[in-house]
């Protein structure tokens, strides 16, 4: 199926091609095109991950769950977005998180082979990919280097940031009290007070179970 050259366009892969690319990719490349219910899972953590998705339409939620299944994260995902790209190649093959959609949604999927064959003929391309690939590693890559910030509160938030793969947006953990104390090697009580300080200030919405985050820049 020939891929409509104003979809191409939008996707981060493709940005700053020429005219004449464009056009030439839209007639060649082998793709997919998929709409999503509200609700409907988009990729699914622990799946084989066979192709480039990209979300080009609608907002979606993105989770991810601890290893030990004690606790896990959902961030709102608003914009364009290419679902994991390091995940394609390498020793992890699989989706670590699961992709919602939280409105009707449309992706784009390229495959494996039609990906590498865009990779071995368009150099445009082949650095849109490896600058996605550089920016997923270099976002996590300083995490644990950061100085250890001199108040629970702040190590609260410095938690929260390890795991997100967004540094911005809205974010909902699910976590009890007594899980996030054994986290940050501190008593229920003083997470209980950290928390309920963080809510005082309205920098976050606390429920039982529930720490709903409006907005991660913020805090």
């Amino acid at each position: 199926m020939a891929l409509q050259k104003d979809k191409i366009a939008r996707l981060p892969l493709f940005m700053g091609l020429s005219e004449i690319d464009l056009d030439r990719i839209s007639s060649e490349l082998s793709f997919s095109i998929h709409h999503h219910k509200k609700g409907a899972v988009i990729a699914e953590a622990g799946k084989v991950c066979s192709g480039l998705i990209t979300v080009t339409i609608g907002q979606v939620a993105c989770e991810t769950v601890s290893d030990d299944h004690s606790y896990r994260v959902v961030e709102e995902i608003h914009n364009i977005h290419t679902i994991e790209p390091n995940k394609l190649f390498g020793l992890q093959l699989r989706y670590a998180s699961t992709y919602h959609a939280l409105t009707s949604c449309e992706t784009i999927e390229i495959s494996k082979e039609g990906l590498l064959e865009l990779l071995s003929t368009n150099f445009i391309v082949r650095l849109n990919y490896l600058n996605m690939l550089c920016r997923s590693s270099q976002t996590t890559e300083h995490n644990p280097w950061k100085a250890c910030p001199p108040n629970l509160e702040g190590r609260i938030v410095q938690f929260v940031k390890n795991r997100v793969k967004h540094p911005a947006g809205s974010k909902t953990i699910y976590i009890t009290m007594k899980r996030l104390a054994n986290e940050l090697c501190t008593s229920r009580l003083e997470v209980s007070i950290a928390l309920n300080n963080l809510a005082n200030q309205e920098r976050i919405i606390l429920k039982r179970g529930i720490i709903e985050i409006p907005a991660l820049q913020l805090l």
